[in-house]
């Protein structure tokens, strides 16, 4: 939703791209000399992160006007870096709520709510407390993603937690009733802003006739904790039940804002008040992503090195993207909406084509494509709202700590962030020059990288003063970047952030380029790759994980032939040096 006079909306695509144009053209013929291109593009990112992060720009000043102090939390979690965060935050949830409620009570409350399936059981009562515990928190809306035996425990588990909870039971999944009525009605346009109205009233009639029957007598001014159980889908379909029915409620309640994570995941104090003080900075404020950190209860090499890596990528990639108001994906563990803003998009970000093919149909059988966060908030920009980054609202959420895992989620986080790029080309309207060439040159890297150790190991290529120019070039880059995180960046971090720093900065550079082409090879495949947790003791969890170890190749197969390769080019290269 372009905003000024219709020749500025007109040019400005135009000039975007001209301006883009123009970057890499200067970028391609700096390096073509052998110029540090990327060294100087990280300085000019790093001066304008410092001032963003640090209060010293006017964007910050206007989006930020108050600063709170460090999480005493934070220190607590962090002293010792093999520390089990969810399991700390469980036993002392309690004697924190009270100096939690005085530092952060204040600014408008949040809607909350939390999707899952079948999860563990620990994780998920630390997440609920979480909430029950945050003054900032106001109704908690949980999703169960199934309606079978199995998936009472975590039913169990919320009331536990919120005794006095209300549940709803829908017999069918709420995309299917939003499916028969675009069908009913001949609705197939979902990109027609009074379709996706007509279809949203729909929903909001059924969801308030849903609570009316089995909360009676009463109503949706009752509630304060609430569980919604559908038949199992899809975590997009779930997220989509959860997300309609808090947004009902918050309307109801009074409540402009509204927070979704996972059930894997815990909030720490003072997290909700920093995403409403972003909000209430800007009635164009549509969605704040919060700071996710990584953990898991039974540290491994790479559970740990993923936590340092996502550290290393928000503390500047985000916080680049907020600066221009268009961070690129709100993660599912920590995102924030507007209710307004979120309930013009619900409808369009469950129908989104892919390949010019509805996907998340119940009705025609398609399976969701697994891109329910980053395109939530393509949706959210590309109705002209912008989307920030709140980097002291912190969210812990659980990690892989096995290399099949981390392969997974990979892929998948790779498959969706190249859908939404390959996709959506529209979204230059809502982007800058600057802000596209970061975007471009992020994707492209990866390829370039694949591309040269491809070469490499054929010996189609060998080193050349260019070749050595460019690594020296990313050398500096990511050093650069590694001296801002350590001694500058406004961020907390841990020790085992800092030492497992440098190599989850090497294992990423070189596993990354085979993992991105891997995700455009398979884009279609929208399989989400996980199994529940909760259900790993059941005779279901047995017959889940026994097809899941016998198909492990599926999933790593094409990773152990890229490290192959990786060792014949890194042969090649030792090779052409000892001769030399």
């Amino acid at each position: 939703m372009l905003r000024g006079p219709s020749s500025i909306r007109v040019l400005k695509p135009l000039l975007t791209i001209a301006g883009t144009a123009g970057i890499i053209v200067t970028s391609l013929a700096t390096l073509r000399f052998g110029m540090l291109t990327l060294t100087i593009d990280i300085l000019v990112k790093l001066l304008v992160t410092f001032a963003y992060t640090h209060g010293l720009s006017s964007v910050r000043g206007r989006l930020q006007k108050a600063k709170v102090e460090e999480f005493h939390s934070q220190a607590e979690a962090t002293s010792n870096p093999e520390q089990d965060v969810f399991a700390e935050k469980v036993d002392n949830f309690d004697t924190r709520s009270s100096s939690s409620a005085t530092e952060y009570a204040d600014g408008p409350r949040m809607t909350a709510t939390v999707v899952g399936w079948r999860e563990d059981e620990e994780l998920y009562r630390t997440c609920l407390r979480g909430f029950a515990f945050d003054p900032q928190c106001g109704p908690v809306i949980a999703g169960i993603d199934g309606d079978t035996e199995a998936d009472e425990d975590m039913l169990k588990t919320f009331l536990s937690v919120f005794p006095d909870g209300h549940v709803v039971r829908l017999k069918e999944p709420l995309s299917q009733t939003l499916d028969r009525y675009m069908l009913s009605a001949n609705l197939g346009d979902f990109e027609d802003e009074q379709n996706c109205k007509f279809v949203m009233d729909h929903v909001s009639s059924a969801i308030r006739s849903a609570i009316a029957e089995q909360l009676f007598p009463q109503g949706i001014k009752n509630i304060q904790a609430l569980c919604v159980i559908q038949p199992h889908r899809s975590k997009k379909d779930i997220l989509f039940t959860a997300l309609s029915f808090a947004s009902i409620i918050s309307e109801e309640l009074g409540f402009d804002y509204l927070f979704s994570t996972d059930s894997d995941s815990a909030i720490m104090p003072g997290a909700m008040s920093e995403m409403t003080r972003m909000f209430e900075s800007d009635t164009n404020v549509g969605g704040v992503s919060g700071h996710l950190r990584f953990s898991h209860p039974q540290p491994t090499f790479l559970s740990r090195m993923t936590a340092s890596h996502y550290w290393f990528e928000q503390e500047i990639s985000k916080a680049q993207g907020s600066i221009f108001g268009a961070t690129e994906c709100q993660p599912g563990p920590c995102a924030a909406f507007r209710v307004s803003a979120l309930k013009s998009v619900l409808v369009p970000w469950l129908c989104q084509r892919v390949f010019g093919h509805r996907t998340g149909s119940f009705l025609l059988d398609i399976d969701p494509v697994t891109n329910e966060d980053r395109h939530l908030t393509t949706r959210i920009l590309w109705a002209g709202y912008t989307v920030h980054y709140a980097h002291k609202a912190i969210v812990y959420t659980d990690a892989p700590n096995n290399f099949t895992a981390w392969v997974k989620q990979q892929v998948r986080w790779s498959r969706v962030t190249m859908i939404e790029t390959l996709w959506y080309p529209w979204m230059v309207n809502r982007l800058y020059p600057w802000h596209i060439y970061n975007i471009l040159k992020a994707r492209s890297m990866p390829l370039l990288v694949f591309m040269s150790i491809t070469s490499c190991a054929l010996g189609l290529e060998t080193p050349t003063p260019i070749t050595v120019a460019v690594l020296a070039d990313v050398f500096c880059m990511y050093a650069l970047q590694v001296v801002y995180l350590v001694h500058v960046s406004a961020d907390f971090a841990t020790r085992s952030d800092i030492i497992w720093l440098v190599p989850s900065i090497a294992w990423f550079f070189l596993m990354m380029p085979a993992i991105v082409v891997w995700s455009l090879v398979t884009i279609q495949d929208d399989s989400w790759g996980n199994i529940p947790r909760g259900s790993l003791g059941t005779k279901g969890g047995k017959e889940m994980i026994q097809p899941r170890a016998m198909t492990g190749i599926k999933h790593i197969g094409f990773m152990i032939v890229w490290i192959g390769v990786i060792l014949v080019a890194v042969g090649r290269v030792v090779f052409s040096l000892w001769r030399a």
